[in-house]
This record gives C-alpha cells, structure tokens and sequence, in this order.
C-alpha cells in the first residue's frame, strides 16, 4: 500500500463531502489514506479510536454514497469514488489481498464503484476492467456496456436492464432490448456460451492499455474495441502475439506444445500449496498455456503463483483445491504481469 494519497479541491469543495460531520469528514480522509490501491479498506481500531469514530459516522458516509458496505462483512469499506480520486501509476500498483471483494464490484462510466451489476451505466466488472490494464481512456462505453449487459444476461439466462441509446439516454420500459438482443437469439447466444465453456475455448486478446502485456481470457463474444486489440512490444518480449504473416494471435494453440512447461507448472504450485490440485484441471492448463504463448517465461508464471499463494494462505476460504485453482484460473494473468512489471522497474 502506497505511503502517499492526493486529495484534490473538488473533493473537499464536493457537497456530499461538505454536508457531513466534522468527525465523519476526518473519518473520510483517514479511509482515504489507509485504502489499498483498488480502494479497498479494512475497518481499524486504531482509526476508530483515534477519531472517536462510531458505527454511525460509517453509516453517514455509505448513506452520502462515499463508501460501500459489504454484506456480511462489518470490517470492510469501500471507498466508491476511488478510481476518479487517485491516479496510480501501472508500475507502481499493486492489487488489492481482498480479491473475493473485489470481485463483487463494478465499474459504471465515470469510474466509480457499485454492487450493482445491472445498474444502466456500468460498462465492466472491476476485475476484468484491473486484467485490461484499468484505463481511463476509453471514448466510447457503448460496446462495454453492451458487452456486459450480454455477458449478465448469459450468466443470468434473463435479463431486466435497460440499454442505453446512442444518445446516452435509456428506452422506454417496453424497448428492454434492441434487436440484436432479442429473446430468441439471447438464447441462442446463451446456449452457445454455455457450450464454449464446457470445451474450454479461450480467445486471447492482448490490451495496448498496459504495455501490451495484459492478456486476458475471453469467452465467445469478446469486444474488439482497438483499445484491447492493439499489440505492442515491451522490454524486447514479445507482447502476446505469435510471428505470422497476419500477427493474429491463434484462438486455440496446441496445448500439447507446451505440455511439459505446464507439467511443471503443476509440480511448482502442489510442491508449495497444501492442497494438491491434479494435472487434468483443464482450465487452469489452460491458464499456464495461454502465458507460456504470450511469452512469459516459466520462472515469470512461477513467481504470480507465489503472489497469488501469498494472498490465499491468509485467507481460509481458498484452503481447498477447488477454491484455490479457481483463484488461479481469475488472477494469475494479472498477478504475472505485475511482478514482471515490478521486476522491471526495479532493474
């Protein structure tokens, strides 16, 4: 967590900010100061001691809107605005321990979080927007909205949300959908992805957000918005795209090819977790593969695992072979990257 926070005059001039407490408002910027760098921040002691600070100051803040509460977890806040406060470099983030909160999150148009994923305006889940480099350069959410209403309607089977217009403004009740998603080809679309899933076919596309070096795992449907599709090369490595005549990246390299890198891969994780995850967990095989044809070296993948492996002893819910390669499967990209990131900045 960084030693350093900004505090911009909007914020203090903002009215939500303004109409609080005296003792709300210190309790707001201490949050501030103690968030990690996703904007996640755990309840402490020694802050409410200190300030004095009470149950009800916490509920003043979430009732502004300013943090978000987590159901069934008292000690953790969110602060709801935190990625259009702060600017953290990509070389100096470093993603938050809290992964299982972060996952619950979601990015509306104007970078602030919410629980809500069928609110109209949110356009990415806030894991998928940390995998894609989290840029704050996107000029046209449209497609994103798109993209994750259908991919709330695949997981869901039904969808209530409306789709904005091209105007930025919402439909009337009855027009829930254009008609491209009409029921019958939401179905259709439904079936198609389930089937995907069970064959464990991945795109992978590669982000010119971070560098080029944010690949990311795509069911059927991905965006091809040119601000996840341009390749680009850092520090002499290739970026994610294989040689060829075309530079289009393969949708389904030879698993085979790589087989004895991802035996061990498996060896590497089992010999320090203590559960022991078997060889045939497709998707994870998948997970190492995809990395190993983007160009990370083994010794890059073996220091994610320990990352993530750092983060999942501490936290009992990922003791178990399922819920940890599940852990892998959703993180192991982006904690790659980070630590060769990390690497190369401290060469």
């Amino acid at each position: 967590m960084a030693e350093r926070r900004m505090l911009s005059k909007s914020l203090l001039m903002d009215n939500k900010f303004l109409t609080l407490s005296n003792d709300s408002k210190s309790l707001y910027l201490y949050l501030l100061m103690f968030a990690d760098d996703d904007g996640i921040v755990k309840r402490s002691i020694m802050i409410d001691s200190v300030l004095n600070a009470t149950n009800k100051n916490y509920t003043e803040l979430e009732e502004k809107g300013l943090i978000i509460a987590i159901s069934g977890n008292d000690e953790i806040r969110v602060i709801t605005n935190w990625n259009g406060i702060e600017t953290i470099r990509e070389k100096l983030y470093s993603p938050t321990i809290y992964l299982n909160i972060r996952s619950q999150l979601y990015l509306r148009t104007d970078y602030s979080y919410t629980l809500n994923k069928n609110d109209p305006s949110v356009f990415s889940s806030a894991d998928s927007w940390v995998t894609k480099g989290r840029p704050k350069n996107i000029k046209d959410f449209n497609p994103l909205i798109q993209q994750h209403l259908q991919e709330v309607q695949d997981k869901d089977g039904t969808s209530t949300v409306p789709v904005q217009d091209k105007d930025g403004t919402c439909p009337s009740p009855d027009k829930n959908r254009i008609d491209k998603y009409s029921v019958d080809k939401s179905r259709t679309a439904q079936a198609n992805s389930e089937q995907i899933k069970k064959e464990n076919k991945f795109k992978y596309i590669n982000s010119s957000s971070n560098g080029g070096m944010g690949e990311i795992l795509l069911s059927d449907g991905s965006s091809t918005s040119s601000i996840y599709n341009n390749a680009t090369k850092e520090s002499g490595r290739d970026s994610g795209l294989p040689s060829g005549d075309n530079g289009v990246v393969n949708s389904q390299p030879d698993i085979n090819d790589n087989q004895d890198s991802i035996n061990s891969l498996f060896n590497y994780l089992n010999g320090i977790s203590t559960t022991d995850i078997p060889k045939d967990n497709k998707r994870l095989a998948n997970v190492f593969d995809m990395l190993i044809h983007n160009g990370y070296e083994i010794e890059d993948i073996q220091l994610g695992i320990d990352n993530i492996m750092n983060v999942a002893n501490q936290m009992p819910q990922y003791q178990d072979k399922q819920s940890l390669a599940k852990l892998l499967i959703q993180h192991l990209p982006e904690y790659t990257k980070q630590t060769l990131e990390q690497s190369s900045s401290n060469d």
